[in-house]
């Protein structure tokens, strides 16, 4: 599920602080402002700045918040002597500094949305912007046990040809099979997010353990054709059947025990299929939603308010507000009609003073084919509906899909499937890490990419279900 709390302002729910920059008393002569410079906003966000100066003289930066997927040139970058500033107009954003010579560091202020914070640049290299990624490393140095090949398929309905990876264990089969379908956003075969691959580690993980997995790119994705945009869960669970389709044709494949394994959108999506595709052998919904997503929704942008610092008496406010405005949207069938409903709430709450500053923006974000499919969608009829074995886990600290809103609302419409099993994991977040708050601003700074405990439940459970 999409995270609001992420990919948009730098520090938008960060406590306003009188904040001004550190200034270096007497002469100084800095150093070479060139290079690679890491800080970190509101002890929150790590960002990192690259200064280059060109043959003729200009100085170009780039700034990369990695927590947040983003790299953007900067503006109106001036370099002078001991000073340094630059602007991020889309943001409303800025920063300004003076060296220090004694900390070797750029201290200063950075300024958005009226609030104003420190932050102190100390040079780094281009190797600080890889993170560690051990299982991914791990997977590229040993033998894998298994045969990956380049594969497509069709999905004639859509006229989109998908690409994608399909790896066999090595050995005697047929073999259990799975389609890994993805969480939301332009994601490819690994789903990669924040440097992780999750579906290479998951991939790798299940067939070494017997199981062959597809995991392909979304439309308009990688190398699948199509286009993405405008693209919705319903055109996504198109996509996941002609999967399917693709493993039944497949010779290394038990066509009995072929399933569905969904991260987070993709655990909406696994039931849709399900329900309508009785031979289909059985699911694994991870982080997937199990209530109407405009409530969904609501709750995510309350805890991403929360973890990021937002009083309590704030983040109930914008509650109500958030609540109001998907509850406009939701219900309208038709996507313009939701859009001028949810600014006739932006409106009133102009008028009673309660509008916050990012209302009205918020609106403009939701008016998307995706989201409004998503605010309006249901999961309880599909679940209801499936009757095939079911494996529903959660992170205790998922902030995007809460574990204890979503897990109780799967159990009630899983309550007549006997082959159900429905489990919130300790420690882990929405990616399924070991975490300590659960806020999605850790997902980059975790080295971790998958629990190993995380991945043995899964395997086990296809494994015995198969059997």
């Amino acid at each position: 599920m999409p995270s609001m709390s992420l990919r948009r302002t730098l520090c938008a729910a960060v406590p306003c602080l009188a904040a001004a920059a550190a200034m270096a008393a007497g002469p100084v002569h800095a150093e070479d402002a060139g290079g690679y410079w890491r800080g970190r906003i509101a002890n929150a966000l790590d960002v990192f700045v690259q200064f280059q100066k060109g043959p003729d003289g200009h100085w170009a930066g780039t700034l990369t918040v990695p927590q947040q997927g983003m790299v953007s040139k900067v503006d109106k970058l001036a370099v002078t002597g001991d000073q340094v500033s630059f602007a991020m107009t889309a943001l409303d954003a800025g920063f300004t500094a003076r060296w220090n010579d004694a900390d070797k560091a750029w201290n200063g202020t950075w300024r958005q949305q009226g609030r104003s914070v420190p932050l102190v640049l100390r040079r780094t290299d281009a190797g600080s912007l890889k993170p560690s990624r051990p299982q991914e490393e791990a997977i590229a140095a040993r033998a894998p046990g298994y045969t990956g090949s380049e594969v497509r398929f069709a999905n004639d309905a859509a006229n989109v040809t998908l690409a994608g990876t399909f790896t066999v264990p090595h050995g005697k089969g047929p073999f259990p099979a799975v389609v890994l379908v993805h969480g939301s956003g332009p994601l490819d075969r690994d789903q990669k997010v924040f440097e992780h691959k999750i579906f290479l580690v998951l991939a790798d993980h299940l067939s070494r353990q017997g199981i062959a997995v597809l995991r392909y790119d979304k439309r308009g994705i990688g190398k699948s054709s199509g286009v993405y945009a405008g693209a919705t869960s319903l055109d996504f669970a198109s996509d996941a059947e002609a999967a399917v389709r693709f493993l039944r044709g497949r010779p290394e494949v038990a066509t009995r025990h072929i399933g569905i394994v969904g991260h987070s959108e993709g655990g909406l999506i696994a039931p849709l299929v399900a329900s309508r595709d009785a031979g289909l052998g059985f699911l694994v919904l991870l982080a997937g939603p199990g209530v109407r997503g405009e409530l969904l929704m609501a709750e995510q942008l309350a805890l991403a308010a929360s973890a990021n610092g937002a009083p309590e008496h704030v983040v109930e406010k914008e509650r109500v507000l958030n609540q109001a405005i998907l509850a406009a949207m939701a219900s309208e069938p038709q996507l313009e009609a939701a859009r001028a409903r949810a600014k006739l709430v932006v409106e009133e709450a102009r008028r009673n003073g309660t509008l916050s500053a990012d209302a009205e923006a918020r609106v403009g974000l939701f008016s998307t084919p995706w989201f409004h499919t998503f605010l309006r969608h249901e999961p309880g009829p599909a679940l209801r509906a499936t009757r095939q074995p079911v494996l529903v886990l959660n992170g205790e600290l998922d902030r995007q899909v809460p574990a204890a809103m979503d897990l109780d609302a799967i159990r009630t419409a899983l309550k007549d499937n006997p082959r159900a099993v429905v489990k919130a994991l300790p420690k882990l977040n929405h990616l399924f890490q070991t975490a300590v708050t659960g806020a999605g601003s850790e997902y980059f700074g975790i080295d971790e990419t998958i629990a190993p405990a995380a991945l043995d439940i899964v395997s086990d459970w296809i494994r015995a279900t198969a059997r």
